[in-house]
């Protein structure tokens, strides 16, 4: 077994210096270790991706946040690899995936040899008019908290205006609009987990599992931005109380639609079938 750490050198986090201590518990245990550096965005998807391919046995660890490793992530499940496992040492803003069933010691579990298999949530729709399939280790999200993701993405704020920002799109946005059994519909926001908290604030579910070839949906249909800062407190609070457990669901999108998974922006195209599916133990992952 060869263990590779990957981490981005302009991370605002402590990805380098996290990934070299793992490498040092790690060699200490008599584990050989590479420790490799992404160049640009994308580069570890293409770097799990080649280790995916080669069939190799390897164990990939992404020294990021939930972003970083939602490329790892995408680049792994691009092979059916039985081979490739993959893992996430906690290195970002926001560490959804590590925080909810990460384990405590993360060079322990790889020592022992701590492996499972664990769901993700598949979309598939079309972006730019082709076909579009991605996968998130954590959560979907559709309405305003995809558009306050994709404009924290572009705007790249400190931690100062990181919550002006949020806010603001909280503020300005109405809702999204889609077609579910041929009825139309309006939604503030809808979510989709497999795991129990999102952002480190929102509570999804107190019980969700990534074994179960379900994930929750907490959807909040459309109401005024009183109702809705009201409803996003409680969720912050006592969390999300009507959720669903479900293994697909299907939309048409209307417009031009924002959708965050794991963090990572994207925009699906209007006039599209939108399905998101859970996949059940396709991730074979350090915990």
């Amino acid at each position: 077994m060869e263990v590779v750490i990957i981490y981005n050198p302009v991370s605002t986090g402590d990805s380098e210096k996290n990934a070299l201590e793992l490498a040092d518990k790690l060699r200490a245990a008599k584990i050989a270790v590479k420790v490799r550096k992404t160049t640009h965005p994308g580069h570890g998807e293409e770097i799990a991706a080649r280790y995916a391919k080669s069939g190799k046995d390897i164990v990939l660890v992404s020294s990021s946040g939930d972003g970083g490793y939602h490329e790892v992530v995408n680049g792994a499940l691009s092979y059916n690899s039985k081979n490739l496992i993959v893992g996430v040492l906690a290195s970002g803003n926001a560490n959804d995936h590590s925080s909810a069933i990460g384990s405590d010691s993360l060079s322990k579990a790889i020592i022992n040899k701590k492996f499972h298999h664990i769901d993700t949530i598949k979309v598939t729709a079309k972006v730019d008019g082709k076909a579009w399939i991605r996968y998130a280790h954590s959560y979907v999200g559709i309405g305003v908290t995809a558009t306050a993701a994709r404009r924290l993405t572009e705007d790249r704020p400190n931690v100062i205006t990181e919550k002006w920002i949020v806010i603001k799109s909280l503020l300005s946005f109405r809702y999204v609009k889609i077609k579910e059994n041929n009825r139309v519909k309006r939604y503030s926001s809808m979510l989709f987990g497999n795991v129990d908290t999102m952002s480190k604030v929102i509570k999804l579910s107190d019980n969700s599992s990534v074994k179960d070839g379900k994930f929750e949906m907490s959807n909040i249909r459309f109401r005024s931005k009183f109702r809705l800062f009201i409803y996003l407190i409680t969720a912050a609070t006592v969390g999300f109380k009507h959720t669903y457990s479900l293994s697909r669901y299907e939309c048409k999108t209307l417009t031009v639609l924002p959708i965050q998974l794991d963090g990572e922006s994207y925009l699906i195209d209007s006039n599209c079938e939108v399905v998101i599916e859970s996949v059940k133990r396709n991730l074979h992952c350090v915990l």
